[in-house]
């Protein structure tokens, strides 16, 4: 029996744009976006995922909320369960409800984490191999991985991201069941231990090419698209170890610290 095609939920880039920092990445007074280049730049992204097979939901942006775009970021799909993020800051805030309400009205059951633990979703939740890598440290919570791991009923393997970047997905990429990428300078020694002790096969991405949002690269089959151009280590590595390489320029949403995993929430199923 074949695979069910993945299922991915994108967001039109309409209003994107960057008037805030809340990270390293944002300057809105010398990061101005490219309206037109942004829309591009997504069209070329949503365009791969139907060729590729993948089953794709597009969703209008949030007015008055211009990282809505970054689709992911506000809540975390698993099986039928659905968790609700809580962002640090109050810039973000607002896109959650909206969020929460389009997938209770698509059948998920909706969880909420306690008040005071802060969760960013599909940014610092990444499924692999029956787990879930789990970021924390700079904009979620550790605490959080407890009611995780009893909502969703997975183990949950702690990853402690590291300043400047700020979510698991943008330091950490899971390739297929026996390979993982990852940014050794961006993650926490005790994290890099547990990592180094799954028994899989690593490849190492430098602080340059992480800075270029190298790991956040989503994968289908044994196809990785990256969201840059400007690293040539990580992608002659992926080359080396067998897989298909696809780069994808960003540009646009680099600038706000976002790339391709960072646009696409993804619908996780059990077992997958």
């Amino acid at each position: 029996m074949p695979a069910s095609p993945r299922q991915f939920f994108l967001t039109r880039p309409t209003q994107f744009e960057i008037t805030y920092s809340i990270n390293s990445w944002m300057d809105p007074a010398n990061s101005k976006v490219d309206s037109q280049l942004a829309q591009q730049q997504w069209d070329a992204l949503h365009t791969l995922y139907l060729e590729r097979g993948a089953q794709v939901e597009v969703f209008d942006p949030m007015p008055g909320w211009p990282d809505s775009v970054f689709t992911g970021d506000s809540i975390f799909l698993y099986g039928t369960q659905a968790i609700a993020s809580r962002f640090r800051f109050a810039e973000r805030a607002g896109e959650v409800e909206p969020q929460v309400a389009r997938f209770a009205e698509r059948g998920y059951t909706i969880h909420h984490l306690p008040e005071d633990v802060l969760f960013e979703g599909n940014g610092d939740a990444v499924y692999w191999n029956g787990r879930i890598f789990a970021g924390y440290g700079v904009r979620s919570d550790k605490q959080a991985h407890p009611h995780l791991q009893r909502i969703l009923n997975v183990e949950v393997l702690p990853i402690e991201v590291l300043a400047p970047h700020f979510h698991v997905d943008t330091v950490l990429c899971p390739l297929n069941e026996s390979t993982l990428a990852y940014a050794p300078s961006a993650i926490g020694a005790s994290s890099l231990e547990l990592l180094r002790g799954l028994g899989v096969t690593l490849i190492e991405v430098n602080d340059e090419e992480a800075g270029k949002l190298a790991c956040n690269s989503m994968v289908l089959g044994n196809t990785v698209i990256m969201s840059t151009r400007l690293a040539p280590g990580f992608q002659a590595a992926l080359q080396a170890a067998g897989f298909e390489v696809v780069t994808l320029e960003m540009s646009e949403f680099t600038k706000s610290g976002g790339g391709v995993k960072c646009l696409t929430l993804e619908a996780y199923r059990h077992g997958e």
